[in-house]
């Protein structure tokens, strides 16, 4: 019974591994072998960089970055919890889960605004 229920997804994994590797084994070996300058140089857009090529990120960039996925993530777990609201309005339960969704907005805020505090979000610094 375990099996089965399971046996979409072992398929689907399986798909997905060979399918990743076909293509890395593919580029492999019909790749182009031959290497030149032109090749092997860093380009954006066709345009050749400028500057030191090994130039480092601020890790504000960084910081900045990593909040920004925290954020979204945390954003995208109110839409469940949105979408499920009136079937617990129905059950009884709304004015729990609506506790719930306030905390965690009020978490999500607090983050915010420690952030703003520290000075994360002011780029001219």
């Amino acid at each position: 019974m375990f099996l089965s229920e399971y046996l979409g997804v072992a398929v689907l994994l399986i798909l997905g591994l060979l399918a990743g590797c076909g293509a890395v084994a593919a580029a492999w070996l019909f790749g182009a072998k031959r290497y030149y300058p032109n090749k092997t140089s860093a380009y954006e857009c066709g345009i050749p960089s400028e500057g030191a090529e090994n130039e480092r990120f601020s890790v504000r960039f960084y910081l900045v970055a990593v909040s920004f996925i925290l954020f979204d993530i945390e954003t995208i777990f109110l839409v469940p919890w949105a979408l499920g609201f009136r079937g617990f309005l129905d059950n009884g339960h709304g004015l729990y889960i609506w506790t719930v969704g306030l905390v965690f907005l009020a978490v999500l805020t607090l983050g915010l605004v420690y952030e703003w505090r520290k000075g994360l979000l002011d780029w001219n610094t």
